[in-house]
């Protein structure tokens, strides 16, 4: 093996407690991300989008009264109405609606701040008649005019809802990064253990890294593992993203925190190309809960040769804010 190779390629047979950096900026928001679903497919959405613009909900209300959603992240439109990604919309039963903050789109009126200044129409006579409230609510500037009447408006109460991030953690440089209403020293706080797993850096192992532009962990053996330690300030833990995938055979894995099965014999994440997924957690097992032990390992209920790659670790919690009424 040449020295670039060495530089690229090296296997972790085990790790302690080692160093890690915390990062100064905020972690990059992310977005739900699911396409044409219906409420009763919901519950497998499992994925999360890296997003450098805002999250956004498309509704599109059927005549029986169900819907079809999808949720992603795209650039806001010039001026705020039901125009999204994917043009101006058609009919009055499509909408879509942007947020800015982390995770927002999984319920916009629970995750988004209420306005300053009450929403309504500018004109009572051309906002209530149908035939002109027709040609209004079809441009995205001349709706702004007859909010209310064009269904731009939503109900708010005095207290919403904000999804942070706790850490954002790199398995193979052992960065962290958080929001920056969290404190740092649940960063601080993190070590890391590992059993035999292979760190791809750099992206120069070709066979591997051919479909991730990340460096990543591969879990490769039937008892490969990574464990992180950390403590919290007690905040109620909402949901873990990881950001991973599997290569060969099936590369099961296992989840668990603090003992509790998050996930067995789990084979749902893409093949051969990292993609962040949504595991949610329940509150309730974890109140009054500080320290904390998350293990991810290959599968102990069925022995899997497949590779298991392993990049970030995410895990989030829900601020309550109590504020102004809109």
């Amino acid at each position: 093996m040449d020295n670039k190779m060495f530089r690229c390629l090296f296997v972790l047979v085990f790790i302690g407690e080692l160093p890690f950096c915390i990062g100064q900026t905020e972690p990059m928001l992310h977005c739900f991300s699911c396409k044409g679903t219906t409420q009763a497919q919901l519950d497998s959405c499992i994925y999360a989008i890296e997003c450098r613009d805002e999250c956004y909900l498309n509704t599109t209300t059927l005549s029986d009264g169900t819907w079809i959603k999808t949720y992603g992240c795209a650039k806001r439109p010039t001026c705020s109405s039901s125009v999204g990604p994917f043009g101006k919309r058609g009919a009055a039963s499509t909408s879509v609606e942007y947020c800015g903050k982390e995770m927002c789109n999984i319920d916009i009126s629970h995750f988004q701040e209420p306005p300053t200044t009450p929403c309504g129409d500018l004109s009572a006579n051309d906002c209530h008649d149908p035939l002109a409230l027709k040609s209004i609510c079809a441009d995205c500037e001349t709706a702004e005019y007859c909010r209310k009447s064009c269904g731009l408006c939503h109900d708010h109460s005095n207290t919403w809802y904000e999804n942070v991030v706790l850490f954002d953690y790199d398995v193979v440089h052992k960065t962290c990064t958080h929001s920056s209403s969290v404190s740092s020293v649940i960063c601080q706080s993190i070590s890391e253990q590992a059993y035999n797993v292979f760190g791809v850096v750099h992206n120069n192992y070709t066979i591997n890294a051919a479909h991730s532009d990340s460096d990543y962990l591969i879990l490769h053996q039937t008892n490969s593992y990574v464990i992180l330690r950390f403590r919290t300030n007690g905040e109620p833990l909402t949901n873990l993203q990881l950001y991973a995938c599997s290569t060969t055979g099936h590369g099961r894995v296992d989840v668990l925190l603090n003992n509790n099965v998050i996930e067995e014999s789990y084979d749902k994440t893409n093949y051969a190309h990292l993609a962040w997924q949504i595991h949610k957690l329940n509150v309730n097992q974890y109140q009054n809960v500080r320290d904390y032990t998350l293990v991810i390992r290959k599968d102990a209920l069925q022995v899997s040769y497949g590779h298991y790659w392993l990049s970030h670790v995410r895990l989030e919690s829900v601020v309550t804010h109590h504020g102004h009424s809109g």
